[in-house]
């Protein structure tokens, strides 16, 4: 990780569209979770979770990520290495990346 400061970055990612993309989810999700917790503990990512096709059917189809990095450049660096794109869950071509700001209420 960068020394840089940190700005938040909202990330959208698809995953594969493909009959097996599901289970290729699953099959990394432990992996994915584990890392995702050290990103939390170090601060890197702020909240994260499932994009579904539905409340009712609750099949995962990609994932939402609010994440704390230096720069772009650094957010992509953290997909690439996560299990979920090593496992081939995430398509990296879908990935959305937006500067962010949290609202204060």
């Amino acid at each position: 990780m960068s020394s840089q400061p940190k700005n938040a970055f909202l990330v959208l990612v698809d995953d594969f569209t493909d009959a097996d993309a599901l289970q290729r989810r699953l099959a990394v999700r432990t992996a994915h979770l584990a890392g995702a917790t050290k990103c939390r503990e170090r601060g890197a990512l702020v909240l994260g979770g499932a994009m579904l096709d539905s409340h009712e059917s609750g099949k995962m189809v990609g994932s939402a990520l609010i994440v704390n990095a230096a720069s772009r450049d650094e957010v992509l660096e953290m997909l690439k290495s996560d299990p979920y794109t090593e496992g081939r869950a995430w398509d990296m071509d879908t990935v959305r990346i937006y500067p962010f700001r949290e609202a204060s209420f």
